[in-house]
Parts: structure tokens; sequence; C-alpha cells
């Protein structure tokens, strides 16, 4: 979309990134990845590739939430990777998200060749900055990474460990507990309040598995269940041995 808090929902499973298909799809289901995505709820839940068609496996269909979730995978749904034979990509589900100045902090992770790791980015004001390494530890990146949906942070890097950012730098002096949902319920200094450079732009390395893939097991046979919860751990063991050979390459170990 154009905006961060519009677009077609992608999930990312067994290592690959799908789409949902929208039979069914509902603002119920849209309020759940909204959550998911950190914002309070949905404003409308687009259907019939509203955004383009999108690529990879079709992950979910028929999915059936109530509203109250706060993640798609806690959602009744067919299983996953389990679609009709009507679905294809010119079916992919969409979402607008209501856009709060709270929830506006939207983040991603860039320049790093795994999806778990890199410099942290902030969207804020329409406009994509950095975040000031002053008073940056594991406490502030635990909450980044829950924002992003992983479990929590294994390392909080300072210094432009990632390379340095562009645009402004939107916070310095985050003093976050690690419970918080969102970076913005954090103390800092207040937004473009800093004269911090990009030479101090923080990065974080985060669990290796998106939390709402975790409750997907829930409404699977018993069986079915353990083996999600197996691939799970392996998948977090993975990551954090691919965290540490990319600390020993950028380190020149």
């Amino acid at each position: 979309g154009t905006h961060p808090n519009e677009g077609k929902v992608e999930i990312y499973f067994n290592d690959v990134w799908g789409t949902i298909c929208d039979n069914s799809w509902d603002i119920y289901d849209a309020n759940a990845v909204c959550r998911t995505l950190g914002y309070s709820h949905a404003l409308l839940a687009r259907r019939s590739s509203y955004y383009g068609e999108g690529s990879g496996p079709i992950w979910l269909d028929n999915v059936q939430c109530t509203g109250e979730e706060n993640m798609i995978g806690e959602c009744y749904h067919s299983g996953w990777g389990v679609y009709s034979s009507a679905c294809n990509h010119s079916r992919d589900a969409g979402v607008v998200c209501l856009r709060k100045e709270y929830k506006d902090s939207v983040i991603k992770l860039i320049n790093s060749t795994y999806h778990a790791i890199g410099r942290v980015a902030v969207y804020y004001n329409n406009t994509w900055g950095t975040i000031c390494d002053e008073g940056w530890d594991i406490k502030d990146a635990h909450v980044i990474c829950r924002m992003l949906g992983f479990h929590h942070a294994v390392d909080a890097k300072s210094a432009a460990f990632f390379g340095e950012g562009a645009g402004p730098v939107w916070l310095s002096n985050l003093q976050c507990s690690g419970n918080e949902s969102n970076i913005s319920e954090c103390s800092h200094n207040g937004w473009g309040q800093q004269e911090c450079g990009h030479n101090r732009d923080v990065g974080v390395a985060c669990t290796g598995k998106i939390l709402f893939k975790c409750k997907a097991f829930t409404f699977q046979s018993k069986l079915i269940g353990r083996v999600e919860k197996q691939k799970i751990y392996i998948s977090i063991y993975l990551s954090i041995y691919i965290y540490v050979i990319v600390i020993a390459q950028r380190q020149g170990l």
C-alpha cells in the first residue's frame, strides 16, 4: 500500500513468505492482522488482491477470527498451506489499519541478510528514520523485536553496526522496561529531539520465529501440534546460530 498501515497481507511461515486467501475474509480477521502489526484495530478488510497479487504459497484460507485475537495465528483456519481450489493470488487478502500517533512508530529491520537481524528503521510522521544508541540496551531491543512479532531480542547493537541509515534520527535515550508492546510507550527524549549522527544508529537481533506462528499448532491435532512445536524450537536455535556467524563475519573472525 501507499502507507505503512495498509497493504497486502503476507505471512512468513516455514521460512517462506506467502499470502492469505480471501475466503471468509472480513473485518474481524483484519483486526487480528492489525493487532499483530501493533495497531489498535482495522478500518477495512480488502479482498480480491486489492493491493496486487502476491507470490509464493497461499498459507491460510478460511480464516475465522472473533476480532478479539492479538495475532492472526490465534484464529481458526483451514490449516497452514491448506486452501480451497478456488484460491489463487488473484484473491490475496489485504487490510487497512487504524493510524494513531502512538501506533505510527512502525518498525522494520534493514541492511542484513537475515530477516530477524538488522538496523532498526522507524516510520514516524510519514518519514523513515533511525534510533540513536544513547541509552540503548537489551530491554529496548526486546520491545523492538516484539513489535516485529518475534519472541525477544538476543542482542542490542550500537554504533551503526549494520551500517548507517538515512533520514531523521527519530529517537534517543530510550528507557524501556522491556515489557512494552510499542517503543512509543517507552520514555525517550521526544520525537526528533536529539543531536546524534547516523554513526550511532542502533540494530537488533531477534529470535528466529514470528510469535503468531507459534500459535498455529493450537488448532491442529495433538500430534501435529507437537511437530509444529519442534519446528519452532529448531528454527529459534538455528537463527541464533546464524546470528553468531553474521557477527563473526562482521568482526573479521
